[in-house]
């Protein structure tokens, strides 16, 4: 009965939905050096408070009509955390009321400007069986950090969630099976720009040939429901590997035909690549990263072939209590059909000083670049992604106290 129960569970989690969605303020500071005070009880909840301090050279994502401001940011926050021998739950909330100081940007002051909500969850049903539940929300009017493509469609009140669920089992000590579930949904306040919703269902197989090589099994279905538009599903077959070259870096690859079948436009066939390098340092990590495959152009209508180059380089051991990341990304959204033609650049870096075990400084910038070919236009006959250079500086405090329950 236990094990029926188990892989009852694993079926309903697969039938769940998820996706990725990009919040700008965590719950909490990270703390990757783990100054805090070890948690000593099952259940913690941590209530918090950030104050930050920005400055955004293009507050409209629009290059013609720009605008800057300076903005002060209030962000009450609250986190949950209930660890036990085989589950966790990690969740977080915030939500930000932002002050602009120019007169003329008044009508943008808003006590719930941008919201924010992350879910975690792992459950260990049994020595073989691990299943996986996780939740993104986000709420806010930078829509280039909002989807996940990271395209820009001017500043307006937009929200995402991610919704996604996985089991791992490890059928032999050599085999394990994966499956997983998502759902990622888009909405916009602009009724020309298009809603959309995405299915994904993948199941991969894996195997350990080596104690350092991993072949791997899998195929993907994609289901793509996007507001006056026909309805699109993908067939993506892959082969892929895992090298653990040194103990300190990982190096992955898979690939195959992504197949689209589209309701009245037939069938084509593009490429799907995802490439990974990961490595740890002395002073921290850093990972670079290659994806290809079919998805959406954030709001623009229809399905695109998107590619994305993500990177990071994080700095954990500089200094007590000082942590730094960078983290680029450039994307190409083409359709085709040549309507969409996006390509955009993002770059972050972020320091953060845990000043006590409570208390934490945050200092970031962020760079935006866009550049659009786009003839996607509105009802006025502007387009409706326009080209960008956005430069924002952040500076902040953030107080949390945890409590803790037995």
């Amino acid at each position: 009965m236990t094990r029926l129960l188990a892989h009852a569970a694993a079926v309903l989690l697969l039938s769940t939905v998820g996706g990725t969605a990009w919040a700008q303020i965590p719950p909490r500071a990270p703390d990757p050096q783990q100054l805090e005070e070890p948690r000593r009880a099952p259940v913690t909840i941590t209530p918090t408070l950030t104050v930050t301090q920005e400055y955004n050279d293009n507050i409209l994502l629009n290059n013609d009509d720009r605008r800057s401001d300076f903005i002060t940011g209030f962000t009450p926050g609250i986190t949950l955390s209930v660890e036990r021998a085989t589950y966790r739950l990690l969740a977080g909330y915030n939500f930000t009321a932002l002050l602009y100081w120019k007169e003329e940007n008044e009508a943008r002051n808003d006590a719930f400007s941008r919201h924010n909500l992350d879910v975690d969850g792992t459950w260990r049903v049994n020595p073989r069986l691990t299943l996986t539940l996780t939740d993104v929300f986000a709420f806010s009017t930078d829509t280039n950090l909002l989807a996940p493509e990271g395209v820009a469609t001017g500043a307006q009140e937009a929200y995402g969630n991610t919704l996604t669920g996985s089991a791992a089992n490890a059928l032999t000590p050599l085999t394990t099976l994966r499956g997983t579930a998502s759902w990622t949904l888009l909405r916009f306040e602009d009724d020309e720009l298009q809603d959309s919703d995405i299915y994904r269902v993948d199941g991969t197989v894996e195997h350990a040939f080596t104690p350092r090589v991993t072949g791997t099994a899998g195929y993907q279905f994609g289901y793509f429901d996007i507001e006056r538009e026909e309805r699109v599903t993908t067939h993506t077959p892959r082969l892929g590997v895992i090298v653990r070259a040194t103990p300190t870096i990982t190096l992955s690859l898979s690939g195959g035909p992504s197949i689209e079948v589209r309701e009245e436009r037939g069938t084509r066939i593009v490429p799907a690549v995802t490439a990974a390098y990961r490595q740890r340092f002395a002073f921290g990590g850093a990972s670079l990263a290659y994806d290809r495959y079919i998805g959406t152009a954030g709001g623009l209508g229809g399905t695109t072939e998107n590619q994305t180059i993500t990177g990071s380089l994080e700095f954990t051991r500089l200094r007590r209590g000082l942590t730094l990341a960078l983290t680029p990304r450039y994307a190409i959204i083409e359709s085709d059909d040549d309507r969409i033609d996006v390509q955009s650049f993002t770059v972050a870096l972020q320091a953060t000083y845990r000043i006590t075990a409570w208390v934490a400084a945050i200092a970031s910038y962020q760079f935006f670049r866009q550049r659009s070919d786009t003839v996607v236009l509105s009802a006025t006959g502007s387009s409706l992604a326009n080209d960008v250079d956005q430069n924002r500086v952040f500076v902040g405090l953030q107080i949390g106290y945890p409590v803790r329950f037995d």
